[in-house]
C-alpha cells in the first residue's frame, strides 16, 4: 500500500552535538510519482514529533502541511492515493487516537475535503458481563483504498480493556466514504463490527 522508496537524503548534516542527524524519511508515492510523504524528524528541543508534509518528488519542494506524526507510530502514518493520483487520504495515529484528512489535487493545490463529522465507530460487543467496567485504549481510523468507482474504503478501529476478565476487546468496522463533482463527502457503506479478544 504504501513503500519507502528513499530514507537517506541528509546524510552529511550535522548537529550542534557532532551527531549525524536522522534523515527524513520519504514514503508512499503517488502513482504517477510526482508527489510522496516526508517524514522530518525533531531538531532538538522538548518536542520528539516528526513533521509530515506532502512534498514534490523530483525536487523535494514543499507542498502541503500536514502536521505532526509520533515516531512511535510512522509506519501508521501513510498516504492512500486514488489511481490517478488527485486524490489522497492521510492518516497519522498517536497512541490513543489518530487523524484523518482527505484532500483533492485541483491542478495547483491540494484541497481539504471536509469530512463528516460522525464517522461510523466499531459496536463493541463483550462476554458476560465484561463491558461494565472498561478502559478505552483507544482507536483510530485507517484508510485502506481508493475503489473503481472513486470511493475511499476505510477502517476504523477501537481497543477496550476489562477490568472484569482482564481481556482487551478489539472492534474494527470497515466502511466507505463517496464523493460529489463538488469534492463534498459522504457516508456511503457501512460493514458491521468485527470483534476479536486478546487475553
Amino acid at each position: 500500500m504504501c513503500r519507502t522508496f528513499a530514507v537517506f537524503l541528509l546524510v552529511a548534516f550535522t548537529v550542534s552535538f557532532g551527531h549525524a542527524a536522522d534523515p527524513p524519511i520519504i514514503k508512499c508515492p503517488s502513482p504517477d510519482h510526482r508527489f510522496a510523504l516526508r517524514l522530518t524528524p525533531p531538531k532538538g528541543g522538548d518536542s520528539l514529533d516528526y513533521r509530515a508534509e506532502i512534498i514534490e518528488s523530483a525536487s523535494g519542494e514543499f507542498i502541503l502541511d500536514l502536521g505532526t506524526a509520533y515516531p512511535k507510530h510512522l509506519s501508521e502514518t501513510v498516504l492512500v492515493w486514488s489511481a490517478k493520483s488527485n486524490w489522497v487520504a492521510y492518516a497519522t495515529r498517536g497512541d490513543k487516537q489518530g487523524d484523518l484528512n482527505v484532500y483533492f489535487w485541483n491542478g495547483a493545490i491540494f484541497e481539504e475535503v471536509r469530512l463528516p463529522s460522525d464517522l461510523p465507530r466499531p459496536s463493541m460487543e463483550y462476554r458476560n458481563g465484561a463491558g461494565a467496567d472498561v478502559k478505552n485504549y483507544g482507536g483510530a481510523i485507517t484508510p485502506l483504498r481508493w475503489l473503481r468507482s472513486g470511493d475511499l474504503e476505510l477502517s476504523s478501529d477501537l481497543m477496550m480493556l476489562s477490568r472484569v476478565d482482564n481481556r482487551a476487546y478489539i472492534g474494527t468496522v470497515q466502511f466507505t466514504l463517496a464523493f460529489d463533482k463538488q469534492h463534498r463527502a459522504s457516508l456511503h457503506k457501512v460493514g458491521k463490527t468485527k470483534m476479536r479478544v486478546d487475553d
